[in-house]
């Protein structure tokens, strides 16, 4: 797509038929995914310099190994696939960061390192992603992927047309 300004408004035209055909208790859930979906974990993120990746600011370094390793257009833009795939991957890095932590903050202070290891992030991910809420906010994300990609198989084909 020429531009991520037109694939963030499209997305969020698309945005009320979704909620159309949802629970409205489940309304909220979904279009946070959906809008983190389209802002923050677009298929464009294997591109270092795609907007998505722009607007992670000071945190857009915890993106470089999966833009070394991800093609653009490859498994990033398979529906489905690459949204559990972006997710299983930020999951992934809070927890690397958070274990990296523990560990420089046991060297320095080993009171400290006890305390922050007090918290039991996989109690967390598991109550979070075995709620109905979760499966919702996941939705949101595949779905704001599928517009995104829809829109980009949209935009080749009418190029080759043209």
């Amino acid at each position: 797509m020429a531009l991520g300004r037109t694939h963030d408004l499209v997305n969020l035209t698309a945005l009320p038929a979704f909620l159309y055909v949802l629970p409205k208790d489940m309304m909220v859930p979904f279009s946070l995914g959906y809008v983190v979906g389209t802002f923050l974990l677009s298929p464009d993120l294997d591109l270092p310099n795609s907007k998505p990746s722009r607007r992670w600011k000071f945190l857009r370094w915890v993106w470089f190994p999966y833009q070394m390793i991800s093609k653009h257009r490859g498994v990033s833009h398979m529906p489905v696939l690459g949204s559990l795939i972006r997710l299983a991957y930020i999951v992934g890095a809070v927890l690397f960061l958070y274990f990296t932590l523990i560990g420089v903050v046991s060297v320095v202070d080993k009171g400290m390192g006890y305390a922050i290891s007090g918290w039991n992030p996989f109690e967390s991910l598991e109550r979070a992603f075995t709620s109905q809420e979760a499966v919702y906010f996941v939705a949101g994300v595949i779905c704001a992927d599928v517009v995104h990609i829809l829109m980009d198989s949209l935009w080749s084909l009418l190029r080759r047309l043209i």
